[in-house]
């Protein structure tokens, strides 16, 4: 007889999962790399970004997005066994990748198979591909698709899939539920796609019509709630380029979701305006058990603004430091937020790295994405400390609003050279569903069509009211290249032999500068500059201006 199943519930004080049926099975993969691109399938909130390998440049593999830990715990606490099929690891493609997971699905005894197809962004219709090859050579099994990207583009594709569900929401918050249910389909955040009534036409890119749907989103309300990630189901020795587990870097999350709504920032879409933060203790625990366990102390912290709350950082700093774990971590926050003190604190526990989003150093552009260009006075004295502290920062930087000219992208590389802090540049990406996106659509800036895997933020795929997308791609590469050289040179060994291996090395670099300086001097003669949009600035930003935070990568 099948085991009843248990409804979430309060069972003597404790909050109780849902119980899958016996023998459940269930795999969760993440499709086969773009070929000849990068896959960093975890960044921008999980929609992922993706650029062009460099000439001789290897791809760079990363441990499994935290989303699939977090969901295989869910799925073990519920009783049902669970493999992660990462096929970026595996290096398969096409009928290899398939076979692959046709075998690992065929090798157990479950009566009941599920499989789960995460996508991305960049690669989204070569998964949903990919996903219905998986149903036609499983039958039998239930194909589901989860990911953030799902949020906003899933009426432009949900009637050409042929998986079985599509989870709306993160999939930790209700998977359990889904898996005890005699009907998948009447658990809240799932979708079946046939029965589905997606938007069409004109109402797709229509902000009153779209909005309402992606606020049924469903996100997990208590972080603290969830288990440990299940950090025991990977090969993390296959990750490490050497082998040794205990040099792997791997992604943990302190805290979700940002209230400050950066009009071109995905992050505040998909994980939501209320900022969700765990439990110190739960996080303190959970690199110990990696330091313990694995011997990893190297972490990436995957909040969208580690330093929203000063408070939280603070005592998390000092939590860690009374556990006297072993850290090397990296942070994305706002450098502007912390004081001295919390710098000290988290220097002192083992923050060695902060990402911080500089994005602009022009007040319209700034405004346009809706803050404030004072911030980056006060920027500059916390880099101050930080480089006493020594932090490694690194600056990331975003061209293409729509106020965007030659001279405001010199404005912002020659502000850059002048932090003298590592910068990467990338351009202007209209994540759907964001401030931004409804913006340029209105303002005619953007096509009314889907670009998926163009939307990777390293190729323009909007215009500014002066410059064109190719314009972009080139003003994004200058501004990179005059950058970085000064900043490596900056750090070069004393010796003339030094310097003529770094200019030997750097050499296609600086011919590729050059073309592009030629390109902006040709471009800035034969195409005048248009006089930028009289637009109020509600219209500009689409959300209040903001000095605290910046957006982050």
């Amino acid at each position: 007889m099948r085991q009843r199943p248990l409804q979430m519930s309060e069972v003597g004080g404790v909050q109780t999962r849902a119980l899958a049926r016996p023998a459940t099975q269930v795999l969760l993969v993440n499709p086969p790399p773009l070929r000849g691109r990068t896959n960093e399938r975890s960044l921008s909130g999980g929609i992922g970004v993706s650029r062009k390998l460099k000439p001789f440049e290897r791809e760079k593999l990363e441990v499994l997005a935290i989303d699939f830990l977090y969901l295989a715990a869910v799925v073990e606490e519920a009783r049902a066994s669970v493999q992660l099929l990462d096929l970026l690891l595996e290096r398969r493609h096409g009928d290899d990748a398939v076979r692959f997971c046709v075998e690992r699905a065929l090798r157990g005894t479950a009566v009941e198979t599920w499989v789960g197809v995460r996508l991305s962004m960049p690669s989204l219709l070569e998964d949903l591909a990919f996903a219905d090859r998986l149903k036609q050579a499983l039958p039998g099994a239930r194909v589901f698709l989860f990911g953030n990207v799902i949020l906003s583009t899933l009426d432009h594709w949900v009637r050409r899939t042929t998986a079985d569900f599509v989870l709306y929401g993160e999939p930790e918050a209700f998977f359990d539920r889904v898996l005890a249910a005699s009907d998948p389909a009447s658990v809240p955040g799932v979708i079946v796609p046939g029965s589905y009534s997606p938007l069409e036409g004109d109402d797709l890119y229509d902000e009153t019509k779209t909005l309402p749907r992606s606020e049924r989103w469903l996100r997990v309300s208590d972080l603290s709630q969830l288990p440990r990630p299940a950090w025991h189901l990977l090969e993390l020795s296959r990750y490490a380029p050497d082998g040794k587990v205990s040099e792997l870097g791997v992604f943990i999350q302190a805290s979700r979701g940002c209230p400050i709504g950066c009009t071109m920032c995905p992050y505040a879409l998909l994980e939501g305006t209320t900022w969700r933060n765990n439990d110190i203790q739960r996080v303190v625990a959970e690199i110990a058990h990696l330091n313990r366990n694995y011997g990893i102390r190297r972490v990436r912290f995957r909040d969208p603004n580690f330093g929203f709350s000063r408070k939280y950082a603070s005592a998390l700093a000092d939590a860690l430091i009374a556990a006297k774990v072993e850290l090397s971590a990296s942070i994305e926050s706002s450098v502007e937020v912390f004081d001295e003190d919390t710098l000290i604190r988290l220097r002192r526990a083992g923050v060695d790295s902060i990402t911080t989003g500089v994005e602009t150093n022009d007040e319209q552009c700034m405004s346009s994405i809706g803050q404030t260009l004072r911030v980056n006075d006060k920027l500059q004295k916390r880099l101050e400390t930080c480089h006493a502290l020594g932090y490694h920062v690194y600056g990331t930087y975003c061209l293409g609003t729509p106020e965007e000219t030659w001279d405001t992208v010199e404005k912002t590389w020659r502000f850059a050279v002048e932090l003298d802090i590592e910068s990467g540049f990338t351009v202007l990406t209209p994540f759907p569903g964001t401030a931004m996106y409804y913006r340029t659509l209105r303002e005619g800036l953007l096509e009314k069509r889907m670009q998926f895997s163009n939307w990777n933020s390293f190729r323009a795929t909007v215009r500014t009211y002066a410059l064109s997308t190719t314009d972009l791609d080139v003003a994004r590469l200058w501004a990179r290249l005059e950058s970085i050289l000064p900043y490596r040179r900056q750090r070069l060994d004393d010796g003339p032999l030094s310097l003529a291996a770094f200019y030997a090395r750097h050499l296609p670099h600086y011919a590729c500068r050059t073309a592009c300086r030629a390109y902006v001097a040709l471009r800035r003669r034969t195409s005048p500059q248009r006089p930028r949009a009289q637009l109020e600035p509600s219209q500009q930003a689409g959300v209040p201006l903001s000095a605290s935070a910046r957006g982050n990568r």
